[in-house]
């Protein structure tokens, strides 16, 4: 399998594990599918929904009969193609960095959930120390194919970034943490004494009001 395959085919189960009583089911940048078929399994949801801007992996996702429709392109551009109050979750993975405007985008979205319903992201934060480790020694800010440095990336975030992004929008409840804690015992003191210096990625869990 090609790495671009394998880019389009990753499951996130730290994304499918913030979904609760699903209903229906926003996948942003849905790939092939993976992560749909992952929920349709673990999460029974009614209806599953997504959205891929690449047009021959949003095809791969068309035949894939875990989900129910699938929209191809920008959902910068697809906003109003979207019903109103109709998703009870939306699930960006690693999609928000790659737009034009995260922000509006964001905002636009708050109105696709139902009250109450949760948006689930994550993105990669740029106040990490590999960034500034490559900024001193190296002196370049190079882009790379994957990563806090992909060369797709437009925008970059750190904690407080996300955070103001999501409140400025209009959510509540909203929580950024590592998208994967570390367990081992070194790890967990290194984020202790660094914070999100040692963090490359953030997971974001945000409610619109009930």
């Amino acid at each position: 399998m090609s790495e671009k395959s394998k880019y389009y085919r990753h499951s996130r189960p730290e994304l499918i594990a913030e979904i609760t009583e699903a209903g229906r089911v926003l996948d942003l940048g849905c790939g092939a599918g993976m992560i749909s078929s992952a929920i349709r399994e673990q999460c029974a949801p009614s209806e599953i929904w997504g959205v891929e801007v690449v047009p021959d992996v949003a095809e791969q996702a068309v035949q894939n009969p875990d989900l129910d429709r699938v929209l191809c392109g920008d959902i910068t551009n697809l906003i109003d193609e979207l019903p109103d109050h109709f998703f009870s979750h939306i699930v960006a993975g690693d999609v928000l960095e790659h737009l034009v405007d995260p922000w509006g985008v964001v905002k636009a979205l708050h109105n696709k959930l139902k009250p109450g319903g949760k948006f689930i992201c994550s993105v990669p934060n740029i106040r990490n120390f590999s960034f500034f480790l490559e900024l001193l020694f190296r002196r370049r800010f190079e882009y790379r194919d994957s990563g806090v440095m992909d060369r797709t990336h437009l925008r970059f975030f750190t904690r407080k970034d996300v955070q103001l992004m999501f409140e400025e929008a209009g959510y509540i409840g909203i929580r950024v943490g590592p998208v994967r804690p570390k367990k081992n015992l070194h790890k967990r003191l290194a984020r202790a004494l660094f914070g999100d210096l040692v963090v490359k990625g953030l997971l974001v869990t945000a409610f619109t009001e009930t």
